[in-house]
């Protein structure tokens, strides 16, 4: 049986204490955290709103909160994006890695591949197969975990609009067969170059929420 636990998971407690004790380190709150600890900029001002912020930034889509968010720490590979009201998005080479503070929270992503931890799929020349596994807490606090074969195709570069840029990105398509027999969809836009991703929506597991974020900033 799944075991309950509190709201917000050790992970994301965690998380949450990486962003916060950022700011202390330097002497005090840092800036990112007295601009955006209480709201989202709103959708339709993020354009504008970003080309004033001189600091890496994120439009992102959760289904619960939606705005432009700016970076709050950064670990490599890992980045943590502050949300507002406890809310935090974690990106892990790029991709969608954890969150806290939804009703919903994915607390772990882990990609394998030959039975070991493995580099994402789009950081490779030519995507293929992969396994994912991962963990989140549902709406009652329980913890599930699942496993998915993945499978990443991408196609020839194209231009994307951003906040910021108009870029030629490669469209990637993303599919997760689920071992629970579900299967979700998505795609990540990725430099043909870098490799790294400049946007991406993906269904963060079997009925779970889609969230979507694009690069206003880049931090890279």
């Amino acid at each position: 049986m799944p075991r309950r636990r509190s709201r917000l998971p050790a992970l994301a407690v965690g998380l949450l204490m990486l962003w916060l004790l950022t700011g202390c380190a330097n002497g005090g709150n840092s800036p990112l955290v007295g601009l955006f600890s209480d709201t989202l900029v709103p959708s339709g001002d993020q354009a504008e709103r970003a080309a004033e912020i001189p600091f890496a930034s994120l439009s992102i889509d959760t289904g619960e909160r939606s705005g432009l968010v700016v970076l709050g720490a950064s670990s490599e590979p890992d980045t943590f994006w502050p949300m507002g009201h406890h809310g935090l998005v974690s990106l892990r080479h790029d991709g969608l890695q954890a969150t806290a503070g939804l009703d919903e929270d994915l607390l772990d992503t882990r990609y394998r591949h030959g039975g070991q931890d493995a580099l994402p799929p789009w950081q490779q020349q030519t995507p293929g197969s992969f396994d994912l596994t991962r963990t989140w807490q549902d709406t009652e606090g329980l913890m599930h975990s699942l496993r998915a074969e993945g499978q990443l195709s991408c196609g020839p570069a194209e231009q994307r609009e951003l906040p910021l840029a108009t870029l030629a990105l490669e469209p990637c398509a993303l599919t997760l067969d689920w071992q629970d027999g579900s299967t979700t969809q998505g795609t990540l836009w990725r430099d043909p170059d870098s490799f790294h991703l400049w946007a991406g929506e993906e269904q963060a597991w079997p009925e779970g929420p889609t969230i979507r974020w694009e690069v206003a900033r880049q931090w890279w």
